[in-house]
């Protein structure tokens, strides 16, 4: 089966690379060959697009996106002039068949729009966010003596208003305004967050301990305590001499309850807290994607006449993404994984390639007794 996605995961890689080609005026001036510096930049963002944008802007715009576009939307258009600069304006055209999201070739030409701009657009705010998350997570543990996972959810909630903007620039064109001009207030942020962001957590770490308990019982070679000096790795643990038929054998439930666990808990509490966050967005800001504000009538927010403190419900989250999402959802993540696939064995390839050429020329060159 590995190959089979692998295939596909080839095709996905080669076409998202011509697309990038095509649609990057810098790379095909005047119809000639592109010059070699732009096949270079395109090769040292491809990491960053599959890692970044492939992986977490993708899916969060497929959370949010409404199969059944709201009256007032009009969608972006996906072909630009190639000697205009696109201005980030909404503009109307003729309104997709099928969402966005359900092609990665569309959602590519969907951010493709404002170029890199858009492709990367988040990335800043998402690295300040990490970083912060990280040390105000170690500063936590330390001083606390708090597990980490404790502390790391404790800067989690403590940061939700990062998370937050993101989500919003993210699913937004892209603006000249600041990132941190668009955080919301903490107290409304964290009200609107801090259950989906208990929930995402939980499910997130049941998604790792419980398949280590399940491959500690069926005596796979797993140290339960990360904090002590346990024998388990060492060459007297019996677990150790286990045949690797026997180890992948034994391999199989765990690597499948881990699977399940991700499809039937992560995804879906990550659905809830993305469509919770979005349902922040500012009554002055528009998405991206078609994006029903009021949820299927589940609020009345600012920008259709209500409140201004409304927000959706974890209940209301994951019953208004309907079963048409959560296949589009899966099947993104399917191709984003064959994508990642295929990229992986271009890298390892190449660096193949590479050492036997290396390898080649030294035994060509090493004189022989």
């Amino acid at each position: 089966m590995l190959h089979h996605i692998a295939a596909v995961g080839g095709s996905l890689a080669k076409r998202y690379i011509e697309v990038v080609e095509v649609n990057d005026p810098n790379s095909n001036p005047g119809g000639s060959r592109p010059p070699a510096s732009g096949d270079e930049a395109v090769i040292a963002l491809l990491p960053l697009a599959v890692y970044y944008t492939a992986h977490t802007v993708f899916p969060t715009l497929a959370m949010i996106e409404d199969p059944n576009p709201p009256p007032g939307y009009t969608p972006v258009p996906l072909d630009t002039q190639e000697d205009s600069a696109p201005s980030g304006e909404f503009e109307v055209v003729e309104a997709n068949p099928k969402p966005i999201t359900s092609s990665l070739h569309a959602t590519h030409r969907l951010l493709w729009t404002w170029r890199r701009e858009g492709y990367f657009q988040g990335l800043g705010c998402a690295l300040i966010t990490v970083f912060c998350t990280v040390v105000l997570a170690a500063f936590i543990t330390v001083y606390t003596f708090l597990p980490h996972f404790v502390g790391s959810f404790i800067a989690t909630v403590l940061l939700t208003q990062l998370s937050t903007v993101w989500v919003h620039i993210v699913i937004t064109p892209p603006s000249a305004r600041p990132w941190y001009s668009r955080i919301l207030p903490f107290r409304y942020v964290f009200k609107a967050t801090a259950l989906p962001l208990l929930a995402h957590w939980a499910a997130s770490v049941a998604a790792i301990e419980i398949p280590r308990l399940l491959a500690f019982i069926l005596g796979l070679p797993v140290n339960l305590d990360q904090n002590s000096d346990s024998n388990s790795d060492s060459p007297s643990d019996p677990n150790m001499d286990l045949p690797l038929s026997m180890l992948l054998l034994k391999g199989i439930p765990v690597a499948a309850l881990t699977i399940l666990l991700y499809l039937f808990a992560v995804i879906p509490t990550q659905v809830i807290l993305v469509r919770v966050q979005a349902s922040l967005l500012p009554p002055t800001e528009d998405a991206i994607v078609p994006f029903d504000r009021s949820f299927k009538g589940k609020l009345d927010p600012a920008v259709l006449g209500g409140g201004s403190e409304t927000f959706l419900t974890m209940r209301d989250a994951l019953t208004t993404f309907g079963r048409e999402g959560w296949s589009r959802l899966v099947k993104m993540y399917l191709k984003v994984f064959g994508v990642t696939v295929a990229f992986h064995m271009v890298v390892m390839a190449t660096f193949a390639l590479e050492s036997g050429i290396i390898y080649s020329i030294y035994w060509l060159t090493t004189p022989r007794q």
